[in-house]
């Protein structure tokens, strides 16, 4: 009998020894997501622009953003003109606003054939600290016309136009690391044929974007159009270093080309990075509120 009351206590602290961890299990990971979903959402990049591809990140509601990006010449000119400073610069003003939730239109403007754009960016899934969205997913489009007189073409308006489209999707691993990938299409309405080659007006492209954070205030990122279906195009290449310093976001880099619109990066890049063709330049950031922040 003894035996018996003895083995049903021990089973009865067994079982609510195995009960109790349960439940405190439970409530850990309870407490865990609790404190997940309090942390901020993940910054995946310190900017709405690398050098010239477009990234996840998007000017907020409210908001207006304007960017100055400049480039300079070849580094291997050397001293001779200060290693590209005094040559061949190509200069891109920017404006964005937010104006919805996740939603932005921005105007621009490239001194390179008098390169007008207007893009539109939407994001409507962002990756969260919770990890229930692990991506971050939108759709760029943009629309440049080209308005450089052309003295051997009376141009329309209509075959001065180019046209492209991204869906961007990227991720943030860990807390150092962000990666994006952007399948592409871009369409010129209009070619100049430079030899027998056929002239593909429309270009299936992938661009590629990585960011690696050093510290609350400081990245190193890159850009790349690896994979193209025009074999007549040289991969474009740039790599930046970042600062962020409140309202601005200041960048240094480097690139092959001297061009800042997407479909003219990828169509129209003629110097390879890796041929040591390579130019330096900068680009400002700067965030206004358009309004007070409740």
């Amino acid at each position: 009998m003894n035996s018996i009351l003895q083995f049903s206590t021990i089973k009865l602290l067994l079982c609510s020894t195995l009960l109790l961890l349960i439940v405190e299990s439970v409530q850990a990971q309870m407490e865990r997501k609790r404190s997940l979903d309090k942390l901020p959402d993940p910054e995946l990049f310190l900017s709405t622009s690398l050098v010239s591809a477009q990234t996840v990140s998007i000017v907020p509601k409210g908001e207006m953003q304007s960017a100055i990006s400049h480039s300079f010449g070849h580094i291997r000119s050397g001293w001779g003109d200060l290693f590209g400073l005094d040559n061949n610069a190509s200069v891109h003003l920017g404006l964005d606003v937010g104006i919805a939730q996740n939603l932005s239109l921005g105007i621009g403007r490239t001194s390179v054939d008098d390169v007008f754009d207007m893009r539109l960016k939407w994001i409507p899934y962002r990756q969260n600290s919770s990890n229930s969205r692990p991506l971050s997913v939108g759709l760029y489009l943009n629309t440049a016309l080209e308005t450089l007189e052309e003295r051997r073409f009376d141009y329309s308006f209509t075959e001065r136009l180019s046209y492209h489209s991204s869906i961007l999707v990227a991720r943030q691993f860990g807390t150092k690391i962000t990666l994006q990938i952007s399948p592409s299409i871009s369409h010129f309405n209009t070619l100049i044929a430079q030899n027998k080659t056929p002239l593909q007006h429309t270009i299936f492209s992938t661009l590629f974007l990585g960011r690696l954070k050093l510290n609350e205030r400081n990245s190193l990122s890159f850009e790349t159009v690896p994979i193209l279906s025009a074999s007549e195009a040289i991969h474009h290449w740039a790599f930046s270093y970042e600062i962020e310093t409140g309202g601005h976001v200041f960048q240094l880099f480097l690139q092959s080309g001297y061009l800042f619109t997407e479909q003219y990066i990828i169509r129209q890049t003629v110097d390879s990075f890796w041929n040591g063709d390579i130019r330096m330049g900068f680009a400002i950031h700067r965030v206004f509120q358009l309004k007070k922040r409740s």
